[in-house]
Parts: C-alpha cells; structure tokens; sequence
C-alpha cells in the first residue's frame, strides 16, 4: 500500500472548549532522561523537640499586653465621652511624675535586668528533644516510652520469661524480667535478654546502654 492510499484518520476540529489542543493530548510525550528525585535535604522529616521555654511566657506577656490595651481604650472611650467613668491611666502618670530617686530604685533596676537576662535566656535556649533517632540521619523517631514497650516485647519473647518491665531514658534501657528456672539458669536468661534487647539498642543514635535485671517468680514482692 503506497503513502497516498494509507488510511487517514478522522481528527474533529478544536471547538474551543479546552484549554489546550487536542494534538498536544494525542501527543505521547517524551520521557525524561533522569527522574527528578527531589532535593533529599528538603524532603527530611525534621527531628521532633518539645516546645520552646518562650511559648508559655509568650502567652503571659501576651496577655499583659492585652490587658493594658484594654485599660487604654477603656479611658480613651471616657476621654471622648463614648462611655461614663474614672480615668486609670491619669494617676499613673503623676505618680511617674513626682517619683524622686530612691536607694531601692538601683536594686529594683538590678533586678529588671536579671528579669531581662531570664528572658534572653529562655528565648535562646535550644529545645529539648523528646525522641530517639533509629540510626544517623534516619527519619524514623520514637518516644522513649515506645522504646521501652519495643524492648519489654523483646523480652517477653525469650523462652523462660514470665513477665518483663523496661523503663527507658536516653543513655539507658534497664530491663527487669521475672523468671520461673531455677537460680543456674537466671545468668542464661539475663545473656539472652540482654542479646536481644542490645539487638534493638544497637539501631538508636546513640545506642542506650542495656542493663537486665533477673528475678524469680515470687522474689522481690
């Protein structure tokens, strides 16, 4: 079959209604050469941290701040006789006007400094992290809590086992497990509950030290 005798295909006229040509949907598109696979630095989940110091004393000094606005439009009103009622603001200001220097004014001075000091202090301060990192750089985090439930699981796998409580901080994982065997067995079941709770700790940034504790049933109540 010659080109001019190839079948032609039927193609509707645009009638305005798209946005873009119907050539350009009919169109298979290129592929790219390289994927775009983001920028790894943006995409990080970031590290979870408690609340800044500063929040709480942001809402009080909030707060004291609206209070005072209040006072101001509250004479402002009186001023302009929208409302009926006595200034607060004028007895301030001459109290402010016939203070004379006092001994206690250095030592009240001293102190709005320390006060000042507090607060650039607070604000400063970096916030406190409130989960373990599972590796360098991961992006998977877990509270301390779910750390000690993880381990107490491990734990309460290994044969012998009765029952298992693990209390967690950052440096350490203590583990205290209760156990039926007889006392030649307790320093077995310590070595398997240590493996494999280490097993765990190994997988945080930085590894908690892992300290198992062996007790027998009845022992210790």
């Amino acid at each position: 079959m010659t080109t001019a005798e190839q079948p032609q295909h039927y193609r509707p006229e645009p009638s305005g209604r798209f946005a873009v040509d119907l050539a350009e949907l009919t169109t298979p598109s290129t592929p790219s050469a390289e994927p775009d696979t983001g920028n790894a630095d943006t995409a990080r989940a970031p590290e979870p941290k408690a609340s800044p110091l500063a929040r709480g004393w942001t809402v009080v000094l909030g707060l004291t701040l609206l209070a005072g606005t209040v006072v101001i439009v509250r004479d402002l009103l009186i001023v302009n006789g929208s409302v009926t009622g006595t200034e607060l603001l004028p007895p301030v200001f001459d109290w402010l006007a016939g203070v004379h220097s006092e001994p206690w004014m250095l030592w009240a001075g001293i102190g709005c400094a320390l006060v000042a000091l507090f607060f650039l202090a607070v604000s400063v301060r970096p916030r406190r992290r409130t989960h373990m990192s599972f590796g360098d750089g991961a992006e998977l985090y877990a509270r301390p809590v779910d750390v000690a439930r993880l381990s107490t699981a491990t734990a309460r796998r290994v044969p012998g086992v009765l029952s298992a409580h693990t209390v967690t901080t950052r440096k350490k994982i203590a583990v205290r497990v209760v156990t039926a065997v007889t006392p030649e067995s307790t320093d077995t079941i310590r070595s398997r509950v240590s493996t494999h709770v280490s097993e765990l700790a190994e997988l945080l940034d930085p590894a908690p030290r892992v300290d198992v504790t062996v007790t027998r049933g009845g022992e210790g109540k």
